[in-house]
């Protein structure tokens, strides 16, 4: 890599050899570096690329802002996270966690404890999610020699749970959160029935949910090109549709899009898949 410009004594403006635009980041980094000056990937911590269409002094600024501490607890973290969730370390998460721990640390200093309203949705729908991030909290308080509210937890298991559908931010991650929470509430309301929603019944539902808003997000929805197998779904189980249909309301809401009739129907059996495990237990 060649230095285009010294940012701070801990970053510098790059490129590499095929051209791109990088942001590197290390202790002491920038100190009597000068444009044109060679630098080794060994010597950086972290190495940051700007999305496609993103501006690289953009993502310079944004990331001057971070202490370098957090940017390398971050990096602990999401790799933490690729072990326990089989997750790609990427910047995509590591940037969004860095920000999070910079702004969790000010808040911890000033004294302000943050709000999580949907911590016990996070911890019923997002179990291994949440268990690491109170793993990452001590690994937190080792790199930075503070210790987070226990709390913050669920911040990073939504951050977790966002990087499994590469969506920017962590508000769709909330939003999803809340419609399957409220998915539940609608089973138990119809079925007259409260699931149990860490048995492993919910689980498969939850999964089923969760690989649908990637479908969504990804513009890959169930469309069969025969019609026969929806049919038979929509006539075998009326009641599971009619739920279906409800859940679907809450989905296009919340995702703001339509959802494929072929969608509606799986969603109707794995509702019906539900129900009837619930049944055969009760």
């Amino acid at each position: 890599m060649q230095v285009k410009r010294v940012l701070n004594n801990n970053a510098v403006l790059a490129i590499d050899d095929d051209g791109n635009d990088l942001v590197v980041i290390g202790r002491g980094l920038g100190h009597g570096r000068r444009p044109g000056d060679e630098i080794s990937r060994e010597v950086a911590d972290q190495v940051f690329v700007a999305a496609e269409n993103a501006n690289v002094e953009r993502l310079a600024r944004f990331l001057d802002d971070i202490p370098l501490d957090c940017l390398n607890a971050a990096g602990e973290v999401a790799a933490l996270a690729g072990e326990r969730l089989d997750l790609r370390v990427s910047q995509a998460l590591v940037v969004p966690l860095a920000d999070h721990l910079s702004f969790a640390v000010e808040r911890l200093q000033a004294g302000i404890r943050a709000q999580f309203p949907l911590a016990w949705e996070v911890s019923q729908l997002y179990p291994k999610e949440l268990s690491t991030g109170r793993e990452a909290l001590g690994l937190v308080e080792a790199s930075l020699g503070v210790r987070l509210h226990d709390d913050e937890a669920v911040a990073l298991a939504m951050h977790f749970v966002n990087a499994q559908f590469a969506t920017p931010g962590m508000e769709k991650a909330m939003q999803m959160t809340g419609v399957i929470a409220q998915a539940f509430a609608l089973v138990d309301k119809t079925f007259g029935f409260t699931v149990d929603q860490q048995s492993m019944n919910a689980a498969r539902f939850v999964t089923h949910l969760r690989y649908l808003f990637s479908r969504v997000a990804s513009g890959k929805q169930i469309s069969e090109k025969s019609s026969v197998l929806v049919d038979a779904i929509i006539q075998s189980h009326a009641e599971a549709v009619v739920c279906a249909a409800k859940i679907q309301y809450l989905l296009e809401m919340g995702l703001d899009t339509s959802l494929t009739r072929d969608e509606v129907a799986y969603l109707a059996l794995h509702v019906a898949r539900l129900v009837a495990d619930v049944n055969e237990y009760r």
